[in-house]
């Protein structure tokens, strides 16, 4: 086997060797260096405020050097006086000629000018004249509005002339005239600042340092060279200004050391020991990958791997490449076992809660263990939430986001229990349905901590996302063994959400004691609505809206109500193949899908209600409409509300009814059947037994009273119209009302 790894070892740590030596002589360096450089930065702290004493000595020398001449200078108070009754033009000469000495003795001086406040006149030593006509006059008034006398001023631009192309850099004192008491006006002193960079000339000028003064706003007021790392910043108790300074170069020097041929050779033996050093140890190291690279290497050429012959080329490949292929292994090996072991669970669920098989709490107690849940149980409740209006749910969100909600309200359900200390086990038995296991603890008889932990759960949703649930809560049981029971129990409250609503809790033992209504007693009512929409009475959203009522005070399941409403539907739909052509197009093509399809998404009756009573009164519009483009329509609209009116005269027939108006009584037959799709005989016995029907119920009167009142003289004909319309005789009827 060759030994690749052996000297890819040397050669990783010879180089290190190499490095850290140098680096222990690079840092002793550093360090000296280091040291040197802080007496730089203290050097420069020093420099730098022996700068800014010399700047303040200068600038209160010149400040001094005014007060001394305002305070002693008759001339420059004569200037100033208000009453002065001497010759002016006299002494304003002596004035100039006083501040041109002042700027000669002073050099650093550029300019001085005197303003006089009682008429605004400005006097220099080249000129005089108002204050407007003076190229400063924005100081002036700026200064004369303080008030009061200033410190030296930033940098700014000055000019004495308005028409002067080039302005001065310069920093500028005010004195009020006089010192104290009443303010007659101002002395303005200019120094340029590039008399200031030439007072510190000599001392800045380095390739080493910069130096540079700013004002009280950061900006420069002279500089040397810049472009390097500020380290001291001296600020004047007096101007305000700054003195920045700092090296031009960050880099910090290091030094070059000498060593003796004694230290050299010394050096030279310790690397040499160092190189000794390391291929022992590394061969030393190297005895225990070489063993491992063998046995890998026999296993492999055991077992016709794909590394048998790898390990004569380069161990780190080899070693890399049986690595691999173990890390793949094991990763194949957990993700099929981690899928095993949730297609596992949910069976087993199913199983539990279908009672397809029978299972032992030892059993459950096993698998419990294998999936981390709770092991000991000693009741168990069953629960199932329910994602309410799911069709539109479908509908408003993509795929992704609607497996990201269902993990959601899992989350939710699961987060509460762990806080009230509940044990559940959750799992989603259809798109709609997720379906909780709960453990009850030995003390707890009766479910009311888990139903208060699922009502926080539905006014969490309710309040976070935009669709609401419905929880069916079964009984609880003690046995494993009964869990299928209790999810039966869950599941038959759920079907009374159509009657109970949406967004609440629904438990069995609820709902187990309320008697529920009966189907057969609402098929009347039913056929009712058919003939009445065929005929176009408007009567039939009246009793659409009775009908709905009944269904929620009947507290009938989704099944019962989902059957009863295609029932009402088939009745329509065959009392309108009564009716022309056109009335039955409209009919199967627009509105019986429909009505289908709102029947399919029922979720709450209130609902159901709403978007039925919409699709049949749209098709009744329009079914009015298509009526009302026949010729006909006016007459038998007069026809029928003719027969509405004289049912009970037992003369009315069809001879009757032509005589009347004026029609062939065929064709009147004829019109009136394709008009309201029923005969004229079956509408006419249709109203008088219905009106016989109302008799029954609000009057005392007999049997053969009624049928003369409703047009049937004779006793046995109206006893067997009625029996055949309403399924039973008219004393059976008035007994069952």
């Amino acid at each position: 086997m060759k030994k690749n790894w052996f000297k890819r070892l040397l050669l990783s740590y010879l180089p290190i060797f190499f490095f850290i030596a140098l680096a222990l002589i690079l840092l002793s360096a550093i360090s000296a260096s280091e040291l040197s450089k802080k007496e730089t930065i203290r050097a420069n702290k020093v420099f730098a405020e022996h700068v800014m004493q010399m700047i303040d000595h200068t600038m209160r020398t010149i400040e001094q050097q005014m007060i001394k001449e305002v305070r002693t200078n008759d001339k420059i108070s004569q200037f100033f006086s208000q009453y002065y009754t001497g010759n002016s033009t006299i002494t304003q000469y002596e004035v100039a000629v006083k501040l041109r000495e002042l700027i000669v003795n002073t050099p650093m001086i550029d300019s001085i000018y005197l303003v006089r406040s009682s008429d605004q006149t400005v006097l220099s030593n080249t000129l005089m004249a108002p204050v407007e006509e003076f190229g400063d006059k924005e100081f002036i008034r700026n200064a004369l509005q303080q008030g009061m006398s200033t410190k030296w001023t930033n940098a700014r631009n000055y000019k004495e002339f308005e028409d002067q192309i080039r302005s001065t850099d310069v920093v500028t004192l005010v004195k009020n005239v006089p010192l104290l008491g009443a303010k007659q006006g101002i002395i303005v002193i200019n120094v340029q600042t590039e008399a200031i960079q030439n007072l510190i000339k000599d001392m800045t000028e380095s390739n080493v340092n910069f130096i540079q003064l700013v004002d009280r706003e950061g900006q420069p007021v002279v500089g040397s060279k810049s472009g390097g790392k500020i380290i001291s910043d001296i600020t004047s108790e007096y101007t305000g200004w700054h003195i920045q300074s700092g090296l031009l170069n960050e880099k910090v020097p290091l030094f070059i050391f000498s060593y003796s041929a004694v230290w050299f050779g010394l050096s030279l033996l310790m690397i040499g020991i160092g190189i000794v050093w390391i291929v022992y140890v590394t061969r030393r190291n190297y005895q225990p990958i070489e063993s491992i690279v063998a046995r890998i290497d026999a296993y492999a050429a055991q077992k016709s791997s794909s590394l048998a012959g790898l390990s004569g080329q380069d161990e780190f490949r080899f070693i890399e490449t049986a690595l691999d292929d173990l890390v793949e292994r094991t990763m194949t090996f957990q993700k099929q076992r981690e899928e095993d072991l949730i297609f596992r669970k949910r069976t087993f669920f199913m199983d539990m809660i279908e009672g397809s098989k029978p299972i032992t709490r030892e059993q459950f107690k096993a698998e419990m263990k294998l999936y981390g849940l709770q092991e000991e149980v000693a009741r168990i409740v069953m629960a199932v939430v329910e994602i309410d209006k799911y069709a539109e749910y479908c509908e408003q969100y993509h795929l992704r986001d609607q497996y990201l909600l269902k993990f959601t309200l899992s989350s939710v359900i699961g987060e509460l229990s762990q806080n009230e200390g509940i044990h559940v086990w959750m799992e989603w038995t259809s798109n709609q349905r997720l379906c909780v296991l709960i453990h009850l603890p030995a003390s707890e008889e009766k479910p009311e901590p888990t139903v208060q932990m699922l009502q926080r759960a539905i006014q969490w949703v309710r309040q976070h996302l935009a669709f609401t649930v419905t929880i069916g809560v079964g009984t609880v049981v003690e046995e494993i063994g009964e869990t299928a029971a209790s999810y039966e129990e869950a599941i038959d409250a759920l079907k009374y959400k159509s009657a109970l609503g949406g967004d609440r809790i629904i438990e069995y033992k609820d709902i187990s004691v309320k008697a529920q209504g009966e189907v057969y007693e609402h098929l009347h009512l039913m056929r009712s609505i058919g003939q009445k929409f065929r005929l176009g009475d408007k009567e039939w959203e009246l009793e659409l809206n009775r009908l709905f009522r009944e269904l929620v005070e009947g507290f009938f399941t989704r099944d019962d109500v989902v059957s009863m409403l295609h029932y009402m539907i088939y009745h329509m739909q065959k009392e309108l193949l009564e009716l022309p052509a056109e009335f039955q197009e409209l009919w199967m093509q627009e509105t019986l899908p429909r009505l289908h399809a709102a029947i399919e998404r029922l979720d709450t009756i209130s609902e159901l209600e709403r978007d039925l009573t919409d699709t049949l009164k749209e098709a009744f519009g329009r079914m009015d409409e298509l009526r009302g483009t026949r010729s006909n329509h006016p007459l038998m609209l007069q026809v029928k509300e003719y027969i509405n009116d004289q049912y009970a005269n037992a003369d009315l027939s069809l001879t009757y009814l032509s005589g009347e108006f004026d029609v062939n009584a065929k064709y009147l037959s004829q019109m009136f059947k394709e008009e309201f799709g029923v005969n004229f005989l079956d509408y006419l016995a249709d109203v008088r037994i219905q009106q016989a029907q109302k008799l029954l119920l609000v009057t005392n009167g007999s049997v053969q009273e009624i049928g003369m009142q409703v047009g049937y003289p004779n006793v046995r004909s109206f006893m067997r119209v009625f029996k055949k319309l309403a399924g039973v005789t008219p004393g059976e009827f008035r007994k069952k009302e």
